[in-house]
């Protein structure tokens, strides 16, 4: 500001030789001030306008131009002035006054905002604008009888109308006028008289108003006109339903949802309205299935219905393969659809991921062919199936349809797969590759941290890296035994024997095995047998401990978990039976 005013003196002092007076000059001045205004130049814009005012002070283009500035410069007081002033000077300029309207609504003065707009919309009834202004004002004002005004005003510029008529009945409803708000929907009604939907309308309103007797028979009137009138079908099952009438109730729903002309939309969300109601009311699980299945014997548009009833059978927690069969069904009417794909082969993997698996996978990337998250399910299932060459393929493909749409945690699983399946292969370099582009998509993914981190430490390469990744993994999931032997094998290659010990005791411990008192931690084998839990110890943990132990000098310890590492088993027996019989590494 103060720089402004700087500009203004300055400028000042060089304008005073210039003659005041004749329009020529007012033009040249004024068209010179909004030049300087527009190339940013406010305080010779200021001084020039001034210099305007003072040649011609009833010029209302120089008090709104001059208003404008002040309110930029936050002198709100001075800016009203002379905005208030180019309204006096000029009062059907509407882009003045809504300006200062504009200005009294920033400073809540509610009612000279009003008293603008008010008068706006006198000078211009066709701009509803103002009046739709004029209206939230009152209404925060809760100014009844003037909304009822101006909403008479807005009719009669637009018509009468179902928004202009809901408004005005909620605005008798606040005012506790029943009758005014009847007034409104029957005149409504009235004037189209064909409507049925607006019937609907009135009928609604009088259940809500205690005039029962009166909207059933609106209700009935309009399925005697239009027996297929869904908005009227739904508002007299809502009848039935608050009457207590659920017999009649639910032979209208099935007639509703049976009839082929009824609309997917309108049957969907009847259907879902209907199951929980259903659920509040005690939840009949087999006349709810029984509803679905007559529903579902129509052509289906869409699968929503169908979907509808798998989530409401995994709700009550059907048999897997009741679940099954309906994700097949859903398939049946999309079979695009990624997500139903996805759920059905996720209830395959619970039974057994073999040929069956792959075979799903692959009708399901015919369909979808651009979707990662397929590629993942089918090549893990031909990892598993032992297909390596077909998996590295399959994960390759479904690496080339990552895009920046893909979600982070599925592109980071292709690639971690794909590392695991080429360190299978013996790929060693291409499968760190892989790993790392794992991490560049989920640096959290911590099957892969700790995968690359234990093949790091086979070979001995990388320890320091190894162990970072590692101890990531095992902080986050503390109590992974997995995890935990890797920290422990890794700790072992650098030396570090002790620290080794406490992790691969940790690791065994995790597994049922207390290592410590050379028995089963009693807390995890509650009602499990003995051998069982020990069987469940993976072979390479207790080979690792034996190791472990080994290089300790507990050598008894070292040849106990040999032994059982053999009776769990291990990739490399001959090796472990070298060791026990040489009670060395």
């Amino acid at each position: 500001m103060r720089t402004l005013f700087l500009f203004f003196f300055t400028a000042a002092a060089l304008l005073q030789s210039f003659a005041a007076g004749n329009d020529a000059k007012y033009r040249y001045y004024y068209i010179e001030a909004v030049r300087q205004q527009d190339m940013g130049n406010n305080g010779l814009a200021f001084a020039l306008f001034n210099r305007c005012k003072a040649m011609s002070p009833d010029a209302p283009e120089v008090s709104f131009a001059l208003g404008r500035m002040y309110m930029v410069a936050r002198q709100d007081s001075l800016g009203v002035v002379f905005l208030k002033r180019a309204v006096e000077l000029e009062p059907y300029n509407t882009e003045y006054a809504e300006r200062l309207a504009n200005v009294y609504l920033y400073k809540d003065s509610i009612d000279a905002a009003t008293a603008v707009y008010e008068r706006l919309a006198g000078l211009q009834p066709d701009r509803t604008e103002y009046l739709g202004i004029l209206l939230r004002i009152y209404n925060q004002q809760r100014n009844y009888p003037k909304m009822l005004s101006v909403l008479n005003r807005l009719e009669v510029q637009e018509g009468q109308s179902e928004d202009i008529t809901l408004s005005k009945m909620q605005v008798y409803s606040n005012m506790d006028d029943s009758q005014g708000a009847y007034n409104e929907i029957k005149s409504l009604v009235d004037a189209h008289p064909n409507d049925m939907n607006l019937q609907v309308m009135m009928g609604n309103w009088l259940v809500s108003n205690g005039r029962k007797e009166e909207a059933l028979s609106i209700f009935l009137n309009v399925l005697k006109e239009e027996p297929d009138n869904a908005q009227g079908q739904m508002s007299l099952m809502d009848f039935y339903r608050a009457e207590g009438k659920t017999h009649e109730a639910d032979s209208l729903l099935y007639n509703m949802l049976v009839n082929p002309r009824t609309e997917p939309s309108t049957r969907v969300a009847m259907m879902r309205e209907w199951v929980k109601d259903s659920e509040e009311r005690g939840g009949d699980s087999l006349r709810v299935s029984s509803m679905f299945d007559k529903v579902l014997q129509l052509p289906q548009k869409t699968s929503e219905v169908a979907e509808m009833k798998v989530a409401y059978m995994m709700l009550k927690r059907a048999p897997k393969d009741s679940i099954r069969a309906g994700w097949e069904r859903v398939l049946r009417i999309t079979p695009e659809y990624v997500g139903a794909r996805v759920q059905l082969i996720s209830l395959m993997w619970q039974d057994s991921i073999d040929e069956n698996v792959i075979r799903e996978c692959k009708k399901a990337i015919e369909y979808v062919p651009d979707e990662p998250q397929l590629y993942y399910h089918l090549g893990v299932a031909q990892y598993i199936n032992q297909h390596l060459d077909d998996a590295v393929a399959t994960l390759k493909r479904g690496a080339g349809n990552i895009t920046k749409d893909t979600k982070a945690e599925v592109a980071a699983d292709i690639y971690a797969m794909l590392g695991d399946v080429l360190q299978k292969q013996g790929r060693i370099q291409e499968a760190y590759a892989a790993y790392d582009s794992c991490l560049i998509h989920n640096p959290d993914n911590f099957m892969c941290l700790n995968n690359y981190a234990y093949f790091l430490s086979l070979e001995a390469k990388d320890l320091k890296k190894a162990e970072k990744m590692s101890y990531r993994a095992i902080t986050a999931e503390a109590n992974n035994g997995t995890y935990l032997d890797t920290y422990a094998w890794i700790l072992y290659q650098q030396e570090r024997y002790e620290e080794a010990r406490i992790y691969i005791e940790q690791a065994l411990n995790s597994a049922g095995w207390n290592a410590a008192g050379d028995t089963l931690a009693a807390d995890s084998v509650a009602g499990t047998a003995v051998a069982d839990t020990v069987s469940a110890v993976p072979g390479d943990i207790l080979e690792h401990a034996g190791d472990i132990y080994f290089r300790l000098n507990d050598r008894e310890k070292a040849l106990e978990m040999w032994q059982k590492a053999l009776e769990s088993g291990v990739d490399d027996e001959a090796t472990l039976r070298k060791k026990i019989k040489r009670k060395k590494i």
